[in-house]
């Protein structure tokens, strides 16, 4: 059976990033939130109940998901968060073991990417999970970059996920992405670790 690797942390923490570097590695990427918004805009069933809960504004008229409007409502009502997640969630699920079936005896391992890692019990599926660490102001910095997003609406999305603490606790592996370790030696380090296991356990 082919070894299940999670990545997650926090908002801005740099996962995407690692997650290249296994890439160029050789190693087969699972988005999870990629596949998430894939679905929401794909999948007639998510829709029809997107629209039910959150309004006819949750998607434009050409069919394309209207992220911003869906922001301001999940991020302000927990309620609403956790809504979204029983819709989204099992369908995100039945297509990563679909796209898990097509990966088997072709690699050493996957490597399955999720901010929202630990909101269910999915992880537990997984091997391994990999934690992503990275300082509070480099993540805040990251987003504004890269989303153009208010500061205040990624600090209310960093409070509402785990803290780092939380995540530490349930982590099997840690990547530093601050300036007191290179990234690149961590990840090929993990990528060596991950394929002597998997190795071992094909032979046994």
């Amino acid at each position: 059976m082919i070894m299940q690797v999670g990545i997650t942390g926090g908002i801005g923490a740099g996962k995407s990033y690692i997650c290249r570097l296994f890439k160029v590695l050789g190693v087969p990427i699972y988005n999870a939130d990629n596949s998430a918004k894939m679905l929401m805009v794909e999948d007639p069933e998510i829709i029809e109940l997107v629209t039910t809960n959150f309004g006819k504004q949750s998607y434009f008229p050409n069919g394309m998901l209207n992220r911003k409007y869906l922001a301001t409502q999940i991020f302000t009502d927990e309620s609403k968060l956790q809504m979204m997640n029983e819709i989204v969630h099992p369908k995100v699920r039945k297509h990563y073991n679909d796209w898990v079936e097509i990966q088997l005896r072709k690699n050493d391992y996957i490597i399955k990417e999720a901010a929202l890692m630990f909101t269910n019990d999915h992880y537990k599926e997984l091997d391994k999970v990999i934690v992503v660490k990275a300082p509070y102001e480099d993540r805040i910095k990251r987003v504004l970059e890269r989303d153009k997003r208010p500061k205040q609406q990624i600090e209310e999305i960093i409070n509402k996920q785990r803290k780092e603490e939380e995540l530490s606790v349930l982590g099997d592996y840690f990547v530093s992405n601050d300036d007191s370790k290179l990234i690149i030696p961590q990840v090929i380090e993990l990528h060596r670790q991950f394929s002597e296991m998997n190795s071992l356990v094909s032979k046994s």
